[in-house]
């Protein structure tokens, strides 16, 4: 049993999650915003500097990180580059709900 207290809790803010469904399963990726329609448009090149995490999720809230074994029968592959430029490119952006709403 693991105690969670603030030290060790990572809080991801301005999260843009990128939903792909794949083989009947369902991965995201936790990304800025701005930065997926700057590398969408052509303007930003750095994947570093688009993605919050280097992870693919099976749920982003709740930390749960996607098994390799669940990536390589959707994808054909566990590199993780080729994952988040895939997920980038063709699927939709969901983005939280302003805070005033």
């Amino acid at each position: 049993m693991s105690i969670f207290t603030p030290t060790n809790q990572i809080r991801l803010t301005n999260v843009a999650v990128v939903r792909m469904k794949r083989a009947g399963k369902r991965f995201e990726i936790a990304c800025y915003k701005n930065k997926v329609v700057g590398w969408r448009s052509g303007v930003e090149k750095d994947l570093d500097e688009v993605l919050q995490t280097h992870s693919v999720f099976v749920n982003v809230s709740k930390g749960q990180v996607a098994k390799k074994e669940d990536l390589i029968s959707a994808f054909g592959t566990d590199d993780q580059t080729e994952i988040y430029q895939a997920g980038l490119k063709f699927t939709v952006i969901h983005l939280p709900l302003p805070l005033e709403c």
